[in-house]
């Protein structure tokens, strides 16, 4: 049985859920190209078709009424963008905006229920990726409701670190994450968030090299 990825950008990957033939196809598709900071998707449209991250980096998120932004997790290659809302009728509020040069193709929700009808292990493999989503949102809220924000700030680093390129005990940050992206994903604001990573510098938790940010696992 297929079993759901984990990857240090992103908890739970469903790419590799779909046959190859079906993503070689949809990959096919005209590409759409987006420049580092430009808006791929808008929140509050109903659409008939979902992108599919081709190459890149894709930061998806929610926006709050009085316009902070809530960051919901990084998307790579072979990810769609806002798979749930292909099961649903309503609107969805999720927004995405490319963290580097990013190429997407549009898949037709259609297609993509299709192949969740007719095939029983796609079915229930999602229904697995659904319910760890849901974990992880129960996760975060009582992360946000009883840690600290330096507490949440080291959970988001250990959860962003590369873990294959290990140096004496240090594991890189991605690159294109600013502090703007972080503070959306531990509920804070860029300058506490930029304050907290100048201490952790100090005491010996994060350092700065080679122009990205490093954090010791332990």
């Amino acid at each position: 049985m297929v079993t759901i990825e984990s990857d240090f950008l992103y908890p739970c990957r469903t790419s590799h859920l779909f046959d190859k033939d079906w993503l070689i196809r949809w990959q096919g598709e005209l590409q759409y190209t987006f420049k580092r900071g430009e808006q791929i998707s808008y929140p509050n449209k109903l659409e008939n078709d979902l992108f599919l991250v081709v190459m890149g980096n894709v930061s998806i998120g929610h926006i709050h009424e009085d316009g902070k932004e809530c960051v919901l997790g990084i998307l790579g290659a072979g990810d769609f963008i806002d798979l749930p809302s292909a099961f649903s009728n309503k609107v969805s509020k999720v927004y995405a905006t490319a963290l580097t040069n990013v190429e997407v193709v549009k898949v037709p929700k259609k297609d993509i229920v299709d192949k969740v009808i007719g095939t029983p292990e796609l079915s229930h493999q999602l229904l697995s990726y659904f319910s760890n989503q849901l974990q992880e949102v129960v996760q975060i809220l009582e992360q946000v409701a009883y840690d600290k924000v330096e507490e949440r700030l080291i959970r988001a680093f250990h959860r962003l670190m590369d873990p294959t390129n290990e140096r004496n005990g240090w594991y890189p940050l991605p690159p294109y994450i600013t502090h703007k992206d972080i503070a959306g994903m531990i509920a804070s604001t860029r300058e506490t968030v930029t304050f907290l990573i100048n201490k952790l510098i100090q005491s010996g938790v994060l350092k700065n090299e080679e122009n990205r940010l490093w954090v010791i696992k332990d």
